[in-house]
């Protein structure tokens, strides 16, 4: 017996057909969206890479930026240290002017102050040779006690500064003294009375009390060798030293040494 089959293949090819058409339509349908999506992600690698190279160009702008203010800061520690220098340099000027400015105005007013005592004398026949400006230092030197010891507390001995005198004798038995202590450049300035306790052919012997504002009382004894005009001023407990006369020098202002 034979079977007609036929008919039955015919109705299933076009169906397989149809099926294969879907299938292909459905995978170049996916092969090109596979091919956008390829194409995207090429795009964003190229942004990726655009954007790792701007900040390659960033990160080489910010060391050369990082590099130059190193320099800078380097620069400025170069200035700061210069102008410490310089600072350092200015207060130590500042410092000697400020001991120049004192001296000198001590000065000026013990040339004020002698100029009043010699125009009180241009009236009078003679001057005696005490009358006038007297300065001298007293070089550092240990305290001694009424006994003449050195003075020593906790082992160790107890001393004077060296200190810048300036005696003025004036008439009528009146005398200023202006000190200037040589390490801190401290002025003190007394005034008191005079006695010439001795006046002969050889010498002059004159005793000084002198006091200043806060009770302090210092007492020296002037000694003049008429003949050599050799001065030598001495006080209690401290060690003598050399004075010499001042002449304030007629219309020029000038001061000489004899």
């Amino acid at each position: 017996m034979i079977l007609n089959i036929y008919p039955l293949f015919a109705q299933e090819m076009p169906s397989k057909k149809k099926d294969l058409e879907d299938a292909y339509l459905q995978h170049v349908q996916e092969i090109s969206s596979l091919k956008n999506e390829m194409t995207q992600l090429n795009q964003r690698i190229e942004n990726l890479e655009s954007d790792k190279r701007k900040l390659g160009y960033e990160k080489d702008g910010l060391l050369q930026d990082l590099n130059s203010l190193d320099h800078q800061i380097l620069e400025l520690k170069k200035s700061q240290d210069s102008l410490k220098t310089e600072l350092v340099e200015t207060n130590n000027q500042l410092e000697i002017n400020y001991g120049i400015n004192q001296k000198l105005k001590s000065l000026l007013k013990t040339l004020t102050e002698s100029q009043a005592g010699q125009d009180s004398l241009t009236n009078m026949e003679s001057t005696p040779y005490f009358i006038g400006t007297f300065v001298g230092t007293q070089a550092e030197s240990v305290v001694k006690d009424q006994d003449g010891k050195e003075l020593i507390i906790n082992g160790q001995k107890i001393k004077t500064p060296p200190i810048d005198h300036s005696f003025i004798l004036l008439h009528e038995d009146k005398v200023l003294l202006e000190q200037i202590n040589k390490n801190d450049q401290s002025v003190t300035e007394l005034s008191g009375t005079y006695l010439v306790t001795t006046d002969n052919d050889q010498i002059y012997e004159i005793e000084c009390t002198l006091k200043n504002n806060e009770s302090l009382t210092l007492e020296y004894l002037i000694h003049i060798d008429k003949s050599t005009e050799e001065i030598t001023c001495n006080s209690d407990n401290q060690a003598p030293f050399k004075l010499l006369k001042n002449i304030l020098m007629e219309n020029t202002g000038e001061v000489i040494t004899e």
